[in-house]
C-alpha cells in the first residue's frame, strides 16, 4: 500500500459506524463505547453536531473504501498565548493492522494544516499515560508532553 492508496478526507455520515468501531477497538474504548445498534442514535446526534459546527473537523483515512483511521479536531479561542486560537485533536485512532505505515502522521498533518489555515498557533492533544507507543509517536511528530491532564465524568 502506497501513500497514493490512502485518502485523508472529511468524515461523512456514512463513515460513522467505522469511526465508532475504531474508537471502541482499544483497551480504553471497550470500557466506555458501545457497538450496540441501540447506541447509534447517540453517536449520530454527536456526529451531526460535529459536522454542522465549523469549529470542528472530523477527518478519516480511507484505503480501498475502508475507514482505517480517524481524528476529530476542534478550533477554540483562548486567552492564553496572547489570545491565540488553538486546535485540540481528539478521538485519534488508526486501525491496528495499519499502524506504523505513516497513516497517523498523515492524519495529524492534515489536522495541523486545517488548524493553520484557520489561524491557530497552538495544537494540543491528550494521551493516556499508559499509551507509551502513542507518546513516542507524538514526540516524533514534534509534540512535547509537559502537561498532565485530568478528567471527571459528570452525571447526566
Amino acid at each position: 500500500m502506497t501513500d497514493a492508496d490512502i485518502q485523508i478526507r472529511t468524515a461523512e455520515a456514512e463513515d460513522l459506524q467505522s469511526i465508532i468501531r475504531l474508537i471502541w477497538d482499544d483497551e480504553f474504548g471497550r470500557d466506555r463505547e458501545s457497538l450496540a445498534a441501540s447506541s447509534l442514535p447517540e453517536y449520530r446526534a454527536a456526529f451531526d453536531a460535529i459536522a454542522d459546527d465549523p469549529a470542528h473537523g472530523p477527518l478519516v483515512a480511507v484505503a480501498d473504501s475502508t475507514v482505517i483511521g480517524c481524528l476529530q479536531y476542534i478550533i477554540m479561542p483562548g486567552l492564553s498565548f496572547r489570545g491565540a486560537l488553538r486546535c485540540l485533536a481528539e478521538d485519534f485512532r488508526v486501525a491496528s493492522d495499519y499502524r506504523s505505515r505513516g497513516i497517523g502522521a498523515r492524519l495529524l498533518q492534515a489536522a495541523e494544516e486545517h488548524a493553520r489555515l484557520r489561524g491557530c498557533t497552538v495544537m494540543e492533544l491528550f494521551v493516556h499515560r499508559n499509551r507509551t507507543d502513542a507518546q513516542r509517536f507524538y514526540e516524533r511528530a514534534g509534540y512535547t508532553g509537559h502537561h498532565s491532564g485530568f478528567r471527571k465524568t459528570l452525571g447526566a
